[in-house]
């Protein structure tokens, strides 16, 4: 199987774990399976024409991985090709979940109820797509075309490897195409064309690639992606609040190129050096009623990467550096207080229209080293280095009436100026005893710092009459700590792990959160932000028991089973969310540490069966959340927490199929049963969450070895529902007919 992931992970209570599955039924004890724990400490995934009998895709890397760990593979991702949004490539990963702006197609990815303000590390080749921007819902968003990408990990919770500095919930790696994932095997050159239209407003989306061996030595990739979709139609069958059923979706169009450029070369002997650069520009609106703005969203991401293996135990050097700047230019028009008032009456004018500009640059790196020696009783790989990543934020607004916003604080105060840098040393080593024993022990030291200023606004009645008074303000913090994480596998027969683990994150403030200020966005009448220097970083403690399957031949010859199955339950300590909060005889919007522990326990299952012939498979996640609502604050005054995304309680997928005509004609369907959770702070108008569930049916016809064609109907029962964590604004499409092509040359 040629296939690498490094970097392996975590594990927790055997015990704890088979009694509890067992208890409650949820798995048969010998098809038990975790689905759960990281991936972005594994390294990026390399898949060379291979078929896994993992679940969507997964390389037997993550069933060997003793901890909560998930891939989804390039077949998985094709057989989505329906899919308007990249968050639908993660519907069936136990514990992750998507929070699914149906207006904005950035991807905001939340793992076992954590995400937003870098939570969760999303990255494109193990770069961080770090850009936020305030609104009334999430405020993460990667910008990622699921046309460029070859695999995806997912590496759940903390971890002791690059890529977890100021990480808590987990880190997600977009590993984007290479040669092998575009040219048939043998061939030095190749040219791949993905095509798919459909019904309902879905246009066009599709990519064209091309990939050469120019020696041995040397490849070349290139790509370019597009989508053309428009207002689809919600579902006809349940009850939504405010579309009707059947009606469109108002502002869900999406106008999108993105592009790919790689170069990976071997300059010397053992040294391999990979250049790329990933860019995607799209057009999109986002609003309700009369008033929507104009989005332009553009995404650079350029990744250095560098690979020594001299073949010695002592060196296995990787190196990284990289750099990404997102920036959305947005329209906003002008808003009236009676929107069917005169537009003419000055009086009736809130504020005029503007030009608003968001941006964020990331720079980074990392450098670490494997070293590989015997000790009594165990043979040891020691993998330890340093990386560091730097924010830039810069926003920008020109009104059509300066007069509107004298201060200019009214978009700059919710989407602060300023830089924050997150860095630290990390160590970890991994002990193993014959074939049945292992053990990890790792720890980070991370350190931040994080500068910045702005504009508040006192309470009313300090001075300015009517009006609240704008002060500057300056912010300049730093802190650091040292997590550790570890964990015990043993595999007692042959073909299942059992592990358990502990370990610490450690997430400090940053610059949306404690640099807020200035008015909220559309002026005095409004609720002002305040910030919070004095924030403390969050600091989570998860515990965790799993099971890893991998069994080959269980029913008859060439079969195959893969499982996992984990138990967890995760603390954060001073959990940051935006609270109003009293100064004076005002009410302020402020970011603020939740005195009671945050607690979030769940379970985590996947499991696939493939007789090549037939396969069935699924997932599962179950989660109970916790959120304390105590803060500090004026004891008069009560809480009112906002912006909270709850995951769902329950989700539920299947996914089974047949293979005909010596495999190369594919049947299946897909099941996906989801009970979500009520958000905490959901702006007023937000759409009722219900429990939903969604069928797909799907076929591919596999023509030669070159051409593939395909055809899908999603939601075939034409439901209408509301995505789980779901924006406000927009209800999730109904019944859509797809076909699309595949060719490689």
């Amino acid at each position: 199987m040629n296939v690498r992931i490094g970097g392996q992970r975590r594990s927790v209570g055997v015990v704890a774990l088979s009694a509890c599955l067992a208890a409650t039924g949820v798995i048969a004890p010998a098809a038990a399976e975790d689905g759960a724990d990281e991936v972005i400490a594994l390294d990026p995934l390399e898949v060379i024409g291979q078929i896994f009998a993992g679940w969507q895709g997964a390389s037997d890397d993550v069933y060997d991985t003793p901890g909560a760990v998930a891939q989804i593979g390039r077949e998985a991702i094709d057989e989505r090709g329906g899919a308007r949004n990249s968050g639908d490539l993660v519907r069936g990963v136990a514990g992750v979940n998507a929070v699914m702006d149906r207006q904005n197609p950035g991807m905001n990815v939340n793992i076992r109820g954590l995400q937003d303000q870098g939570r969760v590390n999303m990255s494109i080749d193990g770069a961080r797509q770090n850009f936020q921007q305030s609104g009334h819902g999430a405020t993460a968003f990667a910008y990622i075309d699921p046309e460029l990408i070859g695999g995806v990990d997912i590496d759940k919770g903390p971890t002791s490897l690059a890529g977890g500095a100021g990480v808590i919930g987990g880190v997600v790696n977009f590993r984007t195409l290479n040669f092998d994932d575009i040219a048939l095997p043998g061939r030095d050159y190749g040219v791949r064309f993905n095509g798919t239209t459909g019904t309902n407003a879905f246009t066009f989306n599709g990519s064209l690639a091309a990939a050469s061996r120019v020696t041995e030595s040397f490849e070349l990739v290139g790509a370019v992606g597009r989508k053309k979709l428009g207002e689809y139609e919600v579902g006809k069958r349940g009850d939504l609040d405010y579309v009707g059923l059947g009606e469109r979706a108002e502002y869900t169009t999406q106008d999108q190129w993105s592009w790919l450029l790689k170069a990976t070369a071997e300059p010397a002997e053992n040294h391999k050096l990979t250049l790329s650069y990933t860019g995607l520009s799209t057009k999109f609106g986002t609003g309700s009623g009369p008033y929507v703005d104009t989005d332009d969203v553009v995404n650079h991401t350029i990744v250095a990467d560098w690979r020594w293996t001299p073949g010695s135990a002592w060196a296995d050097v990787a190196a990284k550096l990289y750099y990404t700047r997102t920036s959305n230019d947005q329209f906003r028009p002008r808003r009236l207080r009676d929107p069917d008032g005169d537009p003419n009456d000055p009086g009736n004018i809130r504020y005029s229209e503007a030009n608003v500009d968001y941006a964020i640059d990331t720079y980074g790196g990392s450098l670490s080293n494997t070293s590989r020696f015997a000790i009594p009783l165990f043979d040891v790989a020691l993998t330890y280095g340093g990386e560091y990543f730097l924010d830039k934020t810069d926003t920008a607004s020109v009104y059509a009436d300066p007069a509107d916003d004298p201060s200019g604080s009214q978009f700059t105060g919710s989407n602060p100026v300023g830089e924050r840098g997150v860095g630290g040393l990390f160590a970890r080593a991994e002990l193993s005893h014959a074939d049945w024993l292992k053990v990890l022990a790792g720890v980070r030291y991370d350190r931040y710092y994080m500068k910045g200023s702005g504009v508040v606004f006192d309470g009313l009645g300090s001075g300015c009459g009517s009006a609240r008074c704008p002060s500057p303000f300056d912010v300049d913090v730093d802190g650091g700590r040292f997590s550790p994480t570890a964990t015990i596998a043993v595999t007692p027969l042959t073909g299942l792990q059992l592990y358990t683990s502990y370990e610490q994150g450690y997430r400090p403030p940053n610059i949306m959160e404690a640099i807020l200020g200035g008015e909220h966005i559309g002026g005095p009448l409004q609720a002002p932000f305040a910030p919070n220097p004095n924030l403390d970083p969050e600091i989570s403690r998860t515990v965790e028991a799993g099971a890893n399957v991998k069994l080959d031949g269980v029913l008859q010859d060439g079969d195959a089973l893969r499982a996992k199955a984990s138990i967890y339950s995760t603390w954060v300590d001073d959990f940051i969310t935006q609270a109003a909060v009293r100064s004076g005889n005002d009410t302020m919007l402020q970011n603020v540490n939740l005195k009671d522990r945050t607690r979030l326990r769940g379970v985590d299952l996947e499991a696939n069966y493939d007789a090549g012939y037939a396969y069935i498979g699924g997932s599962a996640s179950f989660i109970d959340a916790r959120y304390g609502d105590d803060y500090d604050n004026i004891p008069s005054f009560g809480p009112a927490l906002a912006g909270i995304y709850l995951a769902p309680k329950r989700k539920l997928a299947v996914d089974g199929g047949a293979r005909f005509f010596e495999r190369r004609l594919t049947v299946g369907g897909r099941v996906t049963y989801v009970d979500p959770e009520d958000n905490i702070g959901s702006i007023t108008g937000a759409y009722n969450y219900n429990t939903y569930t969604l069928i797909d049916l799907y076929t591919s016809f596999k023509v030669n070895d070159q051409i593939t064609f395909r055809a899908s109907v999603e939601n075939i029962r034409d439901v209408a529902y509301v995505e789980a964590m779901g924006a406000a604004l927009s209800p999730s499409p109904g019944r859509t007919f797809t076909i699309g092509a595949t060719a490689r040359f």
